[in-house]
């Protein structure tokens, strides 16, 4: 196992790897996001310092990776929109669709111990109506799509950014707001992706990387302070801000893996984010799971005890669980697509 994390972590040619970074500090916090959230619902964790955290947390963590989702797309619309769209399936479709069904089984069958419900009856509801955590893949592979397509239609980055603005508005208007969540999620992310892909396009991407340091930590330090300011104003609550506080965010994790790249910091973050898909389709399972374990067998009530085994567990068990199954070959737990050993 030692060779092949040495192995992932060996630099690729033409590979912007503070990106790896900064999806690994992201995939971090929706880890210990779901964490929290998990001991909240348990009544393990207080209310209030829990509300406090996820409010921190939820400010801008998914909005991130919309954002450097938007920044690697250039590099796909190069193909054939067929090609296009047959990758985006293997890639995102079908972990959607195999870890959705997993999870929705495995709550039904736990359901005596576990803080959801779900009835297998409407299970392919999942079509049309994401369930639990999975919405990110769903709402990603839309919002890949009508960028495609603007594409194939000869529309810029720039053109779909004002696309994606209107589709913003539509959502602080509340004219999105029905009671199928799709529409109002891609409306109220496809501006962060769009973003992503106008610095793609641009020739600041190259220039970022290139930032003194000095302004690279001021970045860092200001901007998640500045998101715990707004969290304890209550700022995050007003609509009209939800955006520039996100974006705030957003450059300050970018800012972080900069520093963390360009002093070769913690290359086990950057590990964290070149397997962050496997760690986000599962790492709820799992962070579950040691839940149930320390309260019910072995009756922990410490929440920071549970918030350092269930973040350990829900990151290393599925890059252990993804590590084994290229062992033995087997590659379609993640994707369909071919995969290096």
């Amino acid at each position: 196992m030692t060779t092949w994390l040495r192995s992932m972590n060996s630099p690729l040619p033409n590979r912007i790897h503070w990106i790896d970074y900064a999806k690994g500090i992201g995939i971090f916090l929706v880890v210990i996001g779901h964490v929290c959230r998990g001991l909240t619902d348990s009544s393990i964790l207080n209310p209030l310092p829990a509300k406090l955290i996820d409010q921190w947390l939820y400010a801008f963590h998914m909005p991130l990776f919309f954002f450097l989702s938007g920044l690697l797309i250039l590099g796909s619309t190069s193909k054939p929109l067929k090609d296009f769209v047959l990758d985006k399936l293997q890639t995102i479709a079908y972990p959607y669709f195999v870890w959705s069904i997993i999870q929705s089984v495995l709550i039904a069958t736990m359901s005596g111990y576990t803080n959801s419900s779900i009835s297998l009856t409407n299970l392919w509801r999942i079509i049309y109506e994401p369930v639990f955590i999975f919405w990110f893949l769903y709402i990603l592979f839309v919002v890949m799509m009508l960028y495609r397509v603007a594409h194939k239609l000869v529309a810029s980055p720039v053109h779909f950014l004002g696309f994606s603005i209107f589709l913003y508005c539509l959502h602080l208007l509340g004219i999105t707001s029905v009671s199928w969540t799709v529409p109002d999620l891609v409306c109220s992310y496809t501006i962060y992706f769009a973003f992503g892909a106008i610095i793609a396009s641009s020739n600041l991407l190259s220039r970022l990387s290139k930032v003194n340091t000095p302004v690279l930590i001021s970045v860092t330090i200001n901007g998640f302070l500045l998101i715990a300011a707004s969290v304890w104003l209550q700022l995050v609550e007003h609509q009209s801000l939800v955006l520039f506080i996100a974006i705030i965010g957003i450059s300050a994790v970018i800012a972080l893996a900069i520093l963390l790249e360009r002093f070769q910091l913690g290359n086990f973050v950057k590990l964290w984010g070149l397997l962050s898909l496997q760690i986000y389709v599962i790492h709820t399972i799992v962070a579950s799971g040691m839940r149930i374990v320390l309260q019910k067998l072995v009756g922990i009530t410490e929440p920071f005890i549970y918030i350092f085994v269930g973040t350990i567990a829900g990151i290393y068990v599925p890059i252990a669980i993804d590590w084994l199954c290229r062992q033995v070959k087997f590659r379609y737990l993640f994707t369909l697509r071919p995969r290096k050993a």
